[in-house]
């Protein structure tokens, strides 16, 4: 039989007396009293998945996140999954509503025509320039009440575009609404990773958020014409602004609350954890390329015109400048919206350019369908 060693003074094992390596040998034992020093092997062997589900972000840029009930029912996990796609579902169906309805909303409204596709092209300079803004700030002050913002006020002004009364009100309206989803679709990329771990569920989420846009705006195409030829154009914002606030009535209770583990105050975040200057570096000069882009869709001939040029080149010295900054705010360790070391990750670089060009696509068939 195998000889069971003796242990020296420090608790730790020696093999038989004999010598003949038939001893079992034993781990050492840990000598302090605090049970969190001796290692735990379960916790050894936990998944790296299962590590980042339940700590977060590890850097120190931004302190982790962790969401209350990581532990979900089924039914709750459905209807965060449905939450979240259909906003995602309303985003596009109002745009698919205004694309075909276009016509006779100038009619209704006395919209001029040079403005006519201006209802349309704020909405996505709107989105587009303060979506980094708003998701650095959710990272403060929590997804969800990002996210029901965004969510209620969306609710809001789209019954506000379904009562607008003039050209002027229309295009005002539908800028908040730009900027009110712009609160919804960074939050929930961040609902749903802190929500669901890698596996099925999270698959199935982001896959209904991605399709949730190009269903919406196909349903709003064909509802756009339905209702225009018969209760009017109003009613499709209508009956869009009753469906989101059933959801986000919803919302309140089914999203998870996803809650940073620091003890800064969140108004010392909001001040020392955003890059404000690079944020803002980036969204002005995509506002500014956008407006320069959006006059010259009447015509190609306005480019040439002085305002212009002199914001076009306004807007590309900016979009230089900003990487350089990034660059001079990682050399100082301070926070960097977007780090230029992200651009070598070759996977997020990809699918960023296969992003540009998909939409490029889709946002080309909505201006030409409305011709």
């Amino acid at each position: 039989m195998a000889q069971i060693p003796d242990f020296d003074a420090k608790g730790n094992a020696s093999r038989a007396p004999n010598g003949s390596g038939s001893g079992i040998e034993l781990p050492t034992l840990a000598t302090s009293s605090d049970p969190a020093s001796i290692s735990n092997p379960a916790k050894e062997h936990q998944s790296k998945d299962e590590i980042q589900f339940t700590t977060g972000d590890s850097s120190s840029e931004s302190p982790p996140s962790s969401i209350v009930e990581p532990n979900l029912s089924k039914l709750r996990s459905i209807l965060i999954v449905v939450t979240l796609a259909g906003v995602s579902f309303l985003n596009t169906l109002g745009s698919g509503l205004l694309t075909i309805a276009l016509p006779r909303i100038s009619q209704d409204i006395s919209l001029a025509e040079n403005l006519l596709l201006w209802p349309a092209s704020v909405y996505a300079l709107a989105a587009g320039c303060l979506l980094l803004i708003f998701g650095a700030i959710a990272d403060v002050v929590g997804a969800k009440l990002v996210w029901c913002t965004g969510s209620f006020l969306y609710i809001a002004f789209t019954l506000a575009v379904g009562l607008s009364r003039s050209g002027i009100q229309i295009i005002v309206f539908r800028t908040v609404l730009g900027v009110a989803i712009s609160m919804c679709l960074p939050t929930a990329v961040s609902l749903t990773t802190n929500t669901f771990p890698r596996g099925t569920w999270r698959n199935i989420a982001f896959a209904s958020i991605g399709m949730g846009q190009p269903i919406g705006y196909s349903v709003g195409l064909i509802l756009g014409g339905v209702f225009t030829d018969t209760i009017g154009w109003r009613w499709g914002f209508y009956i869009s602004a009753i469906i989101n606030g059933c959801i986000s009535l919803c919302a309140i209770w089914t999203l998870p609350t996803v809650q940073r583990r620091t003890t800064k105050r969140w108004t010392s975040g909001l001040i020392e954890d955003i890059d404000w200057i690079g944020a803002l570096i980036l969204s002005v000069a995509l506002a500014i390329l956008l407006y320069v882009l959006a006059m010259t869709t009447s015509s190609y001939r306005r480019f040439s015109d002085a305002q212009n040029v002199v914001l076009f080149t306004v807007s590309i010295l900016m979009l230089i400048a900003f990487p350089i900054y990034m660059h001079y705010q990682v050399q100082r360790n301070k926070p960097a919206i977007i780090p230029n070391k992200l651009w070598r990750n070759t996977p997020f670089t990809g699918t960023c350019i296969a992003v540009f060009f998909c939409w490029a696509a889709f946002n080309a068939f909505q201006y030409f369908s409305t011709l």
